[in-house]
């Protein structure tokens, strides 16, 4: 069984309107801001937790008290502005425009490419065999979860996973 948490929810009290230098900053203090916690039951038995190096995953992780790993191949797709201009724009379009161009392989930081080779890259890691718990990010969630459908887990998971639930994957 596979386990997956996206990181507790993230107290995000910044203006919603930025420029392109504005929501890099943003981007970069994101991961610094503080979590809204909480308390879950988790899985009676895990062999092996994996989590994010990003500081966010790394907070879930020391609150839910438990034994980890850290792995930078969890860490969420990177984000950066697409265009240099001082017109503001709000951050929901910021990052949409950002997970386009990934999609199409013409995102600089990372594209869809290299995130599907770094989570290739970690399922090769890990034994399938094990009870496995995770503790990432919201858009690389989906798509480890995608990749691990393909190699036949079944799983339910929302279309914008929620901050602070366990979403479950078994095997067929």
């Amino acid at each position: 069984m596979i386990y997956i948490l996206r990181h507790f929810k993230v107290k995000d009290n910044s203006k919603i309107w930025l420029n392109s230098r504005e929501f890099n900053d943003w981007v970069k203090e994101y991961d610094l801001f503080e979590l809204e916690y909480l308390n879950l039951h988790l899985p009676s038995k895990i062999d092996k937790t994996y989590v994010s190096s990003l500081a966010r995953a790394i907070k879930t992780a020391e609150h839910l008290d438990i034994a980890y790993q850290i792995s930078d191949l969890l860490t969420e797709v990177k984000s950066k502005a697409f265009i240099n201009t001082n017109i503001k724009l709000p951050k929901w379009l910021w990052l949409f425009i950002d997970r386009v161009l990934w999609f199409f392989n013409a995102n600089s930081s990372e594209n869809r490419d290299m995130t599907h080779k770094r989570i290739n890259e970690f399922i090769e890691k890990i034994d399938l065999d094990d009870d496995i718990f995770i503790i990432t990010h919201g858009f690389f969630m989906k798509q480890i979860v995608r990749q691990f459908k393909s190699l036949g887990f079944l799983c339910d998971i929302d279309i914008r996973p929620k901050n602070g639930k366990i979403y479950e994957l078994s095997k067929r």
